[in-house]
């Protein structure tokens, strides 16, 4: 981050235009090449087709802008299927699935910088830890390493089994080793020997995984239950709780000390020293069939919810505040699945 103040300045030099979002508030746009204190939402677009796209909305809820990587790359797509982002210094890494790549951009500006393609397989989810990229992989059941400096590829993984969602604590990897709506693993890379030291049993329907205090959390949740581990780092001890009035939770993210997670169309919240779920919703969204909660985040005291409108028209994506007030509703792109804060 340290190239921020450096793009605040340049900001200030560039041209400004308004227009209206799809609620009653003024929108500005952002200035080109000035991407920052905001949420990058990401639109994977449809299966097969290369309509990947990402949109920007302000922290404040005052600039907005759509299709940022084609605006700062008109030469180029950003892909089919873009599936997640992490972050590096002053790059972030787009995993891009159905294209088998990540794309390199500069996080301020977005302008494209590189493309990994090697030893991609169906890439999921990434994590940067100590200068190198881990990259989880659907078709090969592996976490691909590169170089996160020079985006040179270092090694494989072996993990043997779904790999999707991968978060890093106590110097090492934890990897969910299931996917829509099935599995109930993870598994423990130890970064020493670069292989799996250990695999958690969960819950059946493990869908979420998240890093807090040295702790990691994994939601799981099925027709029966949903039940939430918290593995402790630094002994690999898990812990858990259960609810059966809830069952199917699918989306948890934590901010600062709370816990939020889904259950139907309900947003819940809890402490994050609880030991047993909160059962009475936050509030409750519109149901859209499958495609409601596409998109589901916790940043900073606001609550990001993503309608991915069946995949037959672009989404939108409304903010709540801590108590359930919507704030904010844009239109963003083709299958909104996830929000990134850029500070």
């Amino acid at each position: 981050m340290k190239f921020k103040n450096l793009y605040l300045g340049l900001a200030a030099f560039a041209l400004l235009f308004t227009s209206c979002s799809n609620d009653d508030d003024t929108t500005i746009d952002i200035p080109s090449g000035a991407y920052i204190d905001g949420v990058f939402i990401l639109n994977e677009g449809n299966f097969g087709t290369p309509n990947a796209s990402v949109s920007f909305l302000s922290n404040d809820l005052v600039t907005f802008q759509n299709a940022i990587f084609s605006t700062m790359n008109p030469t180029e797509t950003l892909g089919d299927v873009a599936q997640s982002m992490s972050f590096y210094k002053d790059k972030a890494f787009i995993v891009v699935n159905n294209s088998n790549e990540v794309r390199v951009v500069d996080r301020y500006s977005f302008k494209n910088v590189a493309t990994i393609t090697a030893n991609l397989e169906n890439p999921r989810y990434s994590v940067v830890y100590n200068g190198f990229l881990y990259v989880t992989n659907a078709i090969s059941n592996a976490v691909t390493v590169y170089d996160a400096s020079t985006y040179a590829y270092v090694r494989t993984i072996e993990i043997g089994k779904t790999s999707e969602r991968i978060v890093e604590s106590n110097g090492k990897l934890y990897v969910m080793n299931g996917s829509f709506g099935s599995g109930n693993e993870v598994s423990v890379i130890d970064l020493g020997t670069n292989k799996v030291s250990k695999v958690f049993t969960v819950e059946d329907g493990i869908n979420s995984i998240e890093v807090s205090n040295g702790s990691v959390y994994v939601l799981c949740g099925n027709d029966t239950r949903t039940k939430l581990f918290k593995i402790n780092a630094a002994t690999d001890v898990a812990s858990s709780f259960e609810t059966t009035t809830l069952t199917n939770s699918i989306n948890m993210d934590i901010d600062g000390s709370k816990i939020y997670y889904t259950s139907g169309t309900g947003i819940y919240v809890m402490d994050l020293t609880a030991t047993t779920f909160t059962e009475t919703p936050l509030f409750n969204v519109s149901a859209n069939s499958w495609s409601t909660l596409y998109g589901f985040a916790a940043i900073d005291g606001k609550i990001y919810t993503a309608d991915a409108a069946g995949f037959i028209n672009d989404g939108k994506v409304v903010v709540y505040s801590a108590t359930g007030e919507a704030l904010k509703t844009v239109e963003v792109g083709m299958g909104p699945n996830g929000f990134y804060a850029n500070n």
